[in-house]
């Protein structure tokens, strides 16, 4: 009697692609600086990215495309496992222009779906990545002297900032050093839980007073140190932009 080869363990083709997917986002991560690194520049959670390693959810499209252009590797790849891993920002062709265009020209900055209050505050619920624009690199350099991998873009809610910003506008927020605050300015801060936007001033003591460009709201004094405090200071605005 002639014996039958054994047959080989089925495995799951999803869970296989799922294996696949964690294991470049593992190079994609290690790439990028690490988790936290790669959590921030994406704009999502921890717990977030630790799902879609594990396979539990998938990242939108935006999502593989801040990931991807956070390690310098092809969307491409990262998103199939096709093509080379160095395509680097010239992969992205989300913005409907060339690859070696936009990756040479410009950056893709997020914009979160969430609001900055210039008011008495917003609570955040979420922070997902909406969209990305588009900016040309070298105006983000010469004129905000900012790199691209520390802006994201949010909306204004609220008219405490009224006339220089008003409810809808699109602020360009620079994350770097952001709780030093390094100069005064106008700054998006989270406090208690909500997300403000107010022009900030710093003081002795790593104080900083908190005022609106709206005379109708009281300014009033903060510090940086209080312990126990649920106060950040998430970064600077640095453009902003509405519809006439």
């Amino acid at each position: 009697m002639t014996r039958q080869p054994k047959k080989p363990p089925r495995v799951s083709v999803q869970k296989s692609k799922i294996d696949a997917f964690g294991e470049r986002m593992n190079v994609a991560i290690q790439r990028a600086g690490g988790a936290t690194v790669m959590a921030e520049k994406a704009g999502v959670s921890g717990s977030v990215l630790r799902k879609w390693r594990a396979g539990h959810s998938e990242p939108t499209r935006i999502n593989l495309i801040n990931m991807a252009r956070a390690a310098g590797v092809s969307l491409e790849w990262l998103a199939t496992g096709s093509g080379d891993i160095d395509g680097g920002a010239a992969a992205y062709s989300g913005a409907g222009l060339a690859p070696a265009e936009l990756g040479k020209e410009y950056a893709l900055v997020p914009l979160y779906d969430v609001r900055a209050a210039a008011g008495h505050g917003a609570v955040v619920e979420h922070e997902q990545v909406a969209d990305v624009l588009v900016f040309k690199r070298e105006w983000i350099h010469q004129e905000l002297h900012a790199n691209p991998a520390d802006l994201y873009l949010i909306h204004v809610d609220g008219e405490s900032m009224e006339p220089t910003l008003r409810p809808g506008d699109v602020i360009l927020v620079d994350r770097r050093n952001a709780q030093a605050v390094p100069r005064d300015g106008i700054y998006v801060l989270r406090m208690d839980g909500s997300l403000l936007v107010k022009r900030l001033q710093r003081l002795p003591g790593r104080q900083v007073k908190v005022s609106s460009d709206n005379p109708a709201y009281e300014p009033f004094d903060l510090r940086l140190d209080a312990p126990g405090e649920d106060l950040a200071i998430i970064g600077r605005v640095v453009w902003a932009g509405r519809r006439m």
